[in-house]
């Protein structure tokens, strides 16, 4: 009898190991034959604009580069300039099966005066496809030539699309910085608020690089400022912000970045796993071509550095959470 006794706690222990070293084991062959079905790719705005398009030209080539059967799958999300896709794959189960694609600027700028259900800083990212810096323009006979040409100028407008625009914020945290005073004049779309400023009837402006590089070809306006980490080479007599005396986490914080990201809590395996597919399709040829058609062009970063990025954005804007939060109260 003592020895029938001493032998149940031993089989105890022993059913307790074996049960902990499967379960271990399921995990990591779950984890290493990552995807086992279909990944959702959820995108915030609505089909046919640039966020989707990048989404749609990624996913069959995401797909090659994760191999097996596995679909990513588009499906896009619409509302409160991505927040609603942004709250979904937050709280979504952090399995790798649901990733999506995200605004940086909009989305910290909303996470910094608004109360929101994710945190940018706590979620799991796979990479960064684009960057699209942002830049400041006048018209090309408007007489200015310097950021600082604006200082003590009893009026100043400001032609923008709509006062929740990350380039209207970038405009507004650049002129309270400057202590420029200003008003806006909202248009519905870019072609309107340039036409305001060839007309003479704004006298400055933000905006994304890539859909003001043609006005600025053209003649139609000029450029004071670019908002990089370093001057564009084709336009090297154009000054970054830390360049004039700005604080240097503006440079680049306020900018178009269109990031991969999964839920917090996601494994690191599946994060490696994910990471390394979209490492591959950024380069795949096929891939390459899709965005040549597009017009635009890939500034890829990993996981890490897209990370650093993301905290750099939201410390951007929380430092300047009066001035944005003030913006978008009056919005």
């Amino acid at each position: 009898m003592k020895h029938t006794h001493m032998e149940k706690p031993w089989r105890a222990v022993s059913c307790a190991v074996a049960l902990a070293a499967s379960v271990f084991t399921a995990t990591a062959v779950a984890q290493d034959s990552f995807p086992q079905r279909d990944i959702e790719l959820v995108v915030g705005y609505n089909a046919g604009g640039g966020y989707s398009s990048w989404a749609q030209a990624l996913a069959p080539v995401l797909e090659e580069q994760l191999g097996g059967n596995t679909n990513v799958l588009v499906r896009h999300m619409p509302g409160a300039g991505g927040v609603v896709a942004t709250n979904y794959v937050y709280r979504a189960k952090p399995d790798g099966y649901t990733i999506g694609i995200f605004n940086l600027g909009g989305l910290a700028a909303t996470q910094t005066a608004s109360e929101v259900m994710y945190d940018l800083t706590k979620m799991a990212w796979l990479g960064r496809l684009s960057l699209d810096p942002t830049i400041m323009v006048v018209g090309s006979d408007s007489g200015f030539n310097a950021p600082g040409d604006f200082k003590g100028r009893d009026r100043t407008v400001v032609s923008t699309k709509g006062l929740t625009a990350n380039a209207t914020i970038t405009g507004a945290v650049t002129f309270d910085l400057l202590g420029v005073d200003w008003q806006p004049l909202n248009h519905s779309g870019t072609s309107e608020a340039i036409l305001s400023i060839i007309r003479g009837d704004s006298h400055v402006s933000w905006g994304s690089f890539d859909s003001l590089k043609q006005y600025i070809e053209n003649g139609d306006l000029k450029m004071l400022m670019y908002y990089d980490a370093e001057r564009n080479p084709a336009y090297p007599d154009v000054p970054t912000p830390s360049e004039i005396g700005l604080p240097a986490e503006i440079n680049e914080a306020f900018n178009t970045n269109r990031i991969l990201g999964a839920p917090a809590g996601t494994s690191d395996a599946v994060v490696k796993a994910l990471e390394s597919a979209i490492a591959q399709a950024v380069k795949d040829p096929a891939f390459i071509e899709r965005v040549e058609k597009m017009e635009v062009s890939v500034q890829y970063l990993d996981g890490a550095q897209t990370s650093r990025v993301v905290n750099s954005a939201v410390k951007g804007f929380t430092d300047y959470k009066d001035t944005i939060s003030e913006l978008l109260g009056s919005n």
